[in-house]
């Protein structure tokens, strides 16, 4: 059995692949005072804001073993270090800075106070609330945040569960709570819903499958790279196809991130730009 270690964490993936794609990220989290000096270095290379990477003295960074089986199943055992707490200080200094604040895995309680001031300050807010989904969120809070963001993610499973949760039949009943959903759905490509309709978009071919794991952050980082630039949903769309096309042609999560040239090439196959 082989192994290998590799920076990772969805905080991390989306920052500092965004950052390489010449978006202004910071990052803001809760990590022990174990976190690895490599880890940070490379961040703050990129030009990601580290100003609310928060250590905890005594605490353990978040770490997740991925076991994967050579057909590209995996299985995933999470310690959330930190961020498993609720009570944690509020980190305004991202909100403040960020025009768009990414809410991802942690604790549904401590993410509605964020997107109370995130409101306070008029900040657009996505939720992205992954696996989680499925066993930390009660409907009650699942609607609070979703209600309070434009634009929601999920592959087809958390979709499902963001239906169930809200009783509605259809991906476009949930526009009825958010403005934009975004269902990532692996080699069918993705599609984008909003009250403008359903895109379509296209898986943009890698040039071979090594290793899956982070390619929805690297999605999300090359649509954040579209909307920093203004441009529209679908091109947005084509571009987070393009950016995890090439993170999936190496292991690990942050090993092959694009620059901004890189991921247009690739996307300029299926848009104009």
């Amino acid at each position: 059995m082989k192994h290998r270690r590799s920076f990772g964490g969805t905080a991390g993936n989306l920052t500092r692949a965004a950052a390489r794609l010449d978006v202004k990220t910071a990052i803001a989290s809760f990590v022990g005072d174990d976190f690895p000096a490599d880890y940070r270095d490379a961040l703050r290379k990129e030009g990601v804001d580290l100003t609310d990477l928060r250590s905890i003295r005594g605490a353990l960074t978040p770490t997740a073993w991925i076991f994967s089986d050579p057909s590209g199943n995996q299985m995933a055992v999470i310690d959330q270090g930190p961020m498993k707490a609720a009570r944690l200080p509020i980190l305004r200094h991202a909100v403040e800075s960020s025009e768009l604040v990414h809410i991802g895995t942690g604790r549904p309680a401590y993410y509605a106070r964020i997107a109370s001031v995130a409101a306070e300050l008029d900040r657009t807010l996505a939720f992205d609330p992954a696996q989680e989904i499925h066993y930390v969120y009660s409907p009650r809070l699942f609607r609070t945040l979703l209600e309070r963001s434009t634009y929601f993610f999920g592959n087809a499973a958390e979709i499902a569960q963001a239906k169930r949760f809200l009783r509605v039949a259809s991906t476009e009943g949930l526009l009825r709570f958010t403005a934009v959903v975004v269902a990532t759905l692996g080699p069918r490509g993705s599609a984008i819903y909003s009250r403008d309709g359903k895109i379509r978009i296209p898986r943009v071919p890698p040039k071979r499958v090594v290793d899956v794991t982070g390619a929805g952050d690297a999605y999300r980082a090359g649509f954040y790279a579209g909307l920093s630039r203004g441009l529209d949903l679908r091109r947005c769309g084509i571009l987070g196809s393009s950016v995890a096309s090439f993170v999936v042609e190496a292991p690990g999560t942050q090993t092959h991130l694009p620059t901004w040239a890189q991921a247009l090439s690739r996307a300029r196959k299926f848009a104009s730009f």
